[in-house]
């Protein structure tokens, strides 16, 4: 009879922790709404004072990271939509897989712009900027084939 009520609690203890959870993705999804609002505003501002900055390519820059970081809001909201309307936590892997490629496509995509359009040239930097870049194709490599794995695996 006791161990009855004891597993009873504890059911009702999960339940209650579980309903925790979900409040809070629900938050944390809302304040990534609010997050992907507030930077997509401030691209498109950037955007529009694209002719004030010193260069174009400076304000292009700027625009570009903007717009990626909003790209990056939108991976995680889909993720912690995925945690939210899934009932496994193994199916929440790809979407973290995914938001991890993104964020580094993005630091490619800034790093070669960079080393492209350079304000200051010098061997040192142009060095460290190939090793950046050599570093993050490996991991979007790696994760590219992580990714594939995955796939193969819940089939």
């Amino acid at each position: 009879m006791a161990e009855n009520s004891s597993k009873e609690r504890r059911l009702k203890i999960r339940e209650l922790l579980t309903q925790i959870e979900e409040y809070l993705y629900y938050l944390v999804a809302l304040g990534l709404i609010i997050g992907f609002v507030i930077v997509m505003i401030d691209g498109f501002t950037i955007l529009m004072d694209i002719y004030r900055s010193a260069t174009f390519s400076e304000g292009a820059i700027k625009f570009l990271d903007k717009i990626l970081i909003s790209l990056i809001f939108l991976e995680i909201f889909y993720t912690v939509m995925v945690a939210i309307l899934e009932e496994s936590a193994v199916k929440c892997v790809e979407p973290f897989i995914l938001v991890a490629i993104t964020a580094l496509v993005r630091r490619l995509l800034i790093l070669s712009f960079e080393i492209s359009h350079p304000t200051v040239f010098t061997p040192e930097r142009m060095k460290y900027f190939l090793i950046e870049m050599a570093l993050v194709g490996g991991l979007i490599l790696l994760l590219m084939f992580s990714l594939i794995l995955f796939r193969r695996s819940k089939r």
